[in-house]
Order: structure tokens, then C-alpha cells, then sequence
């Protein structure tokens, strides 16, 4: 399989594909789709993976494989009691979180999917087509629970941002986050602290500073999500724009809080104070949005918000 005129792309693919060639048919409905413009961005997106994955890409490649059968087991219990097996975050903890070898295959299985899966690829297409296009000139960015650092990346290298900030309540997430972004080689452009959006140290943070705020693929692991959506409205400047994506009926080892269609992301955000100003859904690979749905199958949902009027 070949995403013509694409190489960066096409080495995540291939590298994939020999270890796992059954796993064709799915990356080829993962890759249809988009245009020669999103193509081109999906290869800077692979470039960056590329980059981070080093001269290990063939153990990301075996991590992402073993995370799908993770994902595939959590299904399973989905699928049969309609809820997400871990409920605290305590018990993520115990069983992902301070795990270390788990971890590690986990952390490098979600960034080899990045690039691979529908609704990973569409989420970092949005990000950068239609929410930092809308940060004003001199923007202030500030990004919670950065992980593998490929959005804040992006962020920090836009010519017109003045500020780009990272939270995270663990120490060794921020770890990773510092790793990965001296390879992108924006370290001098970023900031990492260790916050919690909940109780902030530094009480001036939270009075308008930032522009843009981003919480990716985050809120699914919070046991009080309308909190921190309410927190992060404080941090936003009165035009500022929050960027979140949170999948819906996502089983995953790590997943607590179950969000299970439109509507319940809506009453959320309304219920932290928060104005939506856009909503986008893209349903997972194989599947169009209506039959996504109907099956309670894992559906992103990428919203832009701001302060209440």
C-alpha cells in the first residue's frame, strides 16, 4: 500500500504493515478520504511522529499493535455491560499510570495511532486548520496534559505565538513531554509546569492569560470533568477559544468518564459555563458517522468554546 507522493507517511505504513499485515484493509480506510492539502499535512504530522518514534519506530510499531488488542479487550467489556470497566482514577493508576512497562508500550501505541487512526489523524487536521487559524496575532497558548507534544509543538512553532505553555499534575508525564519536544527542537519555546487545573499555584494564571487553551484527549480520564472544563474557562482571555477533543464510547485501559453522544458533550459544557462555538464529529475508521452512532461504536468529538456570554 502506497500513499503516493507522501514518504513520511508511507514509512509509518509500511513500517506497520510488516509487522502487522493483516492490518491493511484498516489503514487503507484510514488514509481515504482526504484531500492532497490534508494528505500534505497528514506527512508533516507522520514527519513529527517519525522524529519522536527515533531509531526504536519498530518497537512503537509492535506497542501500537499490542495497544489494539488492549483496546479490543476493553471493548469486549464495553460491548457487554455498557460502561467502561475502570471508573477512578485511582484504579487507572494502579493498573496504567504507575505501571511502567505498560505504560511505556501504551504511550508509544497512542503515538504511532496519531498518524494512523481516522479519528486521531482528523483531530490533529482540525487543531491545526480551524483552531489555531482563529488565535489572534501575539497569541498566548497554554496546552493541559500535553503528552507526546505534537500539538503543542505545532502551536509553538506558529511564527505568531508569544507564549506557549504546558500543565500537567504528573512529574514524569512532563518528563515525556520535555523529551519529546527538545526532538521537535522547540524546548526554548515552551514553558513546562507542573499545575493542576483545579488548584493552580500561581493564582495569576487563572485570570484571563491565555488566548488559546487546548485539552486533548483528556477529559475522558478526569473523574470531575465539568470542574476542570469550568477551571479552564477562567484561564481563557474574554475572546480567548478552547480547543477540546474527547472521544465518545472509547473504551480504552485508561478510560473513566463516559461521554456517549452529542447532546452529553453539550450539557457538559454548558453545565462549566462554556459557549460552543463550533462541534465537529468524526467517527472511527471503518464506519461513517450514522452507523457510528447507532452502534455506540468510538466517535471524536472535537469542540471550540469560549467563555459564556
Amino acid at each position: 500500500m502506497k500513499t503516493v507522493g507522501r514518504e513520511q507517511l508511507d514509512r509509518v505504513v509500511q513500517g506497520v504493515l510488516r509487522q502487522w499485515p493483516e492490518h491493511a484493509k484498516f489503514l487503507e480506510q484510514s488514509l481515504a478520504g482526504y484531500s492532497a492539502d490534508e494528505l500534505a499535512l497528514l506527512d508533516g504530522l507522520a514527519g513529527r511522529v517519525l522524529r519522536l518514534m527515533g531509531d526504536e519506530a519498530g518497537d512503537y510499531y509492535a506497542s501500537y499493535r499490542w495497544m489494539c488488542g488492549e483496546i479490543n479487550k476493553e471493548t469486549y467489556f464495553f460491548k457487554k455491560h455498557g460502561r467502561y470497566r475502570l471508573s477512578t482514577f485511582e484504579e487507572a493508576d494502579r493498573e496504567v499510570y504507575s505501571n511502567g512497562p505498560f505504560m511505556k508500550k501504551y504511550v508509544e501505541g497512542i503515538l504511532a495511532s496519531q498518524v494512523l487512526w481516522k479519528n486521531h489523524s482528523s483531530a490533529f487536521l482540525y487543531f491545526r486548520q480551524d483552531f489555531l487559524p482563529r488565535l489572534p496575532e501575539g497569541f498566548r497558548y497554554l496546552e493541559v496534559g500535553p503528552g507526546h507534544g505534537l500539538f503543542l509543538s505545532m502551536a509553538a512553532e506558529d511564527p505568531r505565538c508569544a507564549r506557549a505553555v504546558a500543565w500537567d499534575v504528573s512529574e514524569e508525564s512532563l518528563r515525556q513531554t520535555r523529551a519529546a519536544i527538545a526532538a521537535m527542537g522547540v524546548e526554548a519555546r515552551v514553558e513546562l509546569d507542573r499545575q493542576d487545573i483545579h488548584a493552580p499555584t500561581r493564582a495569576p494564571e487563572t485570570d484571563g492569560t491565555f488566548d488559546g487553551v487546548a485539552l486533548c484527549e483528556v477529559l475522558e480520564h478526569l473523574e470531575e470533568p465539568r470542574e476542570a472544563l469550568a477551571s479552564l474557562g477562567a484561564f481563557l482571555a474574554p475572546e480567548g477559544l478552547l480547543y477540546v477533543n474527547v472521544p465518545l464510547n472509547s473504551p480504552a485501559p485508561d478510560h473513566i468518564f463516559l461521554l456517549r453522544d452529542e447532546g452529553e458533550v453539550r450539557d457538559l459544557f454548558d453545565a462549566a459555563g462554556l459557549e460552543i462555538v463550533d462541534l465537529k464529529l468524526v467517527p472511527m475508521t471503518g464506519y461513517d458517522l450514522a452507523r457510528a452512532q447507532a452502534q455506540n461504536l468510538t466517535v471524536s468529538c472535537f469542540v471550540l468554546a469560549r467563555r459564556g456570554r
